[in-house]
Parts: C-alpha cells; structure tokens; sequence
C-alpha cells in the first residue's frame, strides 16, 4: 500500500497550439484507499494517472509516490488500461509470472502468489488457455493477476472495463470489489461512468472539461463490502443524482 500527492500539479503539451490538460491538481490518496477520477472524455484524466505512472512527466507541480518524487514508471505502480494487452503466445499461466520472471524474483516467491491471484480471479481452470482462447472479461482477469503478481503498492486503472458489455462489466466490478477487499491495495480508478465510481471508491474526484481541475471531492460512505446489489439502494441514488447535477448530465 502507499501514499499518492499531488501538488498543484500541471501538464502542459506545447506545440503549434499549446494545450493545458491539467491544471493545479492538489490531491492525497491515502494507503488503502479507492479513489475513482470522473469527468468527461478529454479533461485529463487518463493524463494524471499516467503521470503518476512515470509515463509522462509534469509541467508543474510535484508528485510524490510514499515521499518520493516520481520521475519513472515502475513497478511498484501496477497499470491496468482499457485492454489486457496479453503476450498472445503465452498461456494464462506464463502470462501472470512473466513480471516476476523478468525482475528476478525467485520462482519459490511468485508461483504460490501466482496460483492464489489466479484462484482469486476465477482463472485457476484456464492456467493453460492462450488468451485467443478466453472472452474479453477473462483477458482482464488475466491482465489484472498479471500486475498484482507484480505485488505493487498501488494499482492505476484506465476504464479498464470500458471495452466490456454492460453484463461482463458487472461481473467485472464485482470481481475488483472482492479483490480490493482481499488484498487493500491502493487504487486511483479512471472511468467516465457514475454508477462505476460510485460502486467501487471510498472517494470521487468529479473533474472539469479541459483543463483539467478537481471539481468537487465527494466522500462515499455506502458500507462495504459491497455487491452490485449497491447499485439500486436509495444511498447510492442519492450519490448518483448529486454527481449528475455537478456534471449536468
């Protein structure tokens, strides 16, 4: 688990016409937490998260990951975009242990984490199936157990369930509810969906149109564990009706 800070943190893109994405974001995600980032296509968001994943460097500010400046990706910060983006010719298996392979971690330490992130995400039966093999919730599964194998302190995901239909994407939810619940990494979620953010964070960040600016911090109180069940309680309505107000959906 870690700590995340943003400090009055700017991303500026220059060019023929210069483009402020992101500006004077101010922001602390505490070890453990879920934070969701909501706000219309284009405000930034997908930008601040690859910040703090080192893909990207900020224009101003600071960005401070347990203390430290963050100036590179790495793997203490898993990333789970939009798509699985397996390696198509390796199994599941080889698939969730490539990172630990790679960085040296020896096979008595990751094979016994691996098989409880497999058994964690349903996949234990599919340990031998090429991703060609599996539908589109069961690759994200896979990319999922692929990062956690990785054990890092906090977990960046980039609508990683946008791609799905509506019934997977549910399924999908719940799986992150429970795997959150097991293992309390920290989180900073990005989606463009209310009902998402609400179902999944301990706290919204509602953002503005371009550049990109926190909105409104919003605080979810609905108890956990949760289910998809939440999503049609008079609490979590009531949530929903505040955020499309903000965001005059």
């Amino acid at each position: 688990m870690a700590t995340i800070t943003f400090e009055n943190v700017a991303k500026i893109y220059s060019g023929q016409n210069e483009v402020r994405a992101l500006d004077g974001i101010s922001l602390t995600i505490n070890e453990g937490e879920f934070v969701a980032l909501l706000g219309p296509s284009g405000c930034g968001k997908s930008t601040l998260l690859n910040l703090l994943a080192g893909f990207e460097k900020a224009t101003e500010g600071t960005l401070l990951f347990d203390g430290e400046t963050v100036t590179r990706p790495g793997p203490d910060r898993g990333v789970v975009f939009q798509e699985a983006a397996l390696f198509p010719w390796l199994n599941v298996w080889q698939n969730v242990i490539f990172g630990p392979q790679v960085q040296g971690v020896a096979r008595a330490d990751y094979e016994p984490r691996a098989r409880d992130l497999l058994k964690l995400v349903g996949l234990e039966a599919f340990a031998g199936a090429l991703p060609v093999q599996l539908s589109g919730g069961m690759r994200q599964r896979v990319g999922i157990a692929r990062v956690l194998a990785m054990s890092p302190r906090a977990l960046l995901m980039d609508e990683p369930f946008g791609a799905l239909d509506a019934q997977t994407r549910l399924s999908m939810q719940q799986l992150l509810l429970d795997v959150w619940q097991s293992l309390g990494t920290t989180v900073l979620f990005v989606t463009h969906d209310i009902d998402e953010a609400i179902l999944l964070s301990d706290r919204i960040c509602v953002m503005t149109a371009r550049p990109g600016r926190i909105m409104r911090t919003i605080p979810i109180a609905l108890p956990r564990p949760r289910s998809i069940a939440s999503l049609t309680s008079p609490e979590f309505m009531a949530y929903k009706a505040g955020i499309m107000s903000d965001m005059k959906v």
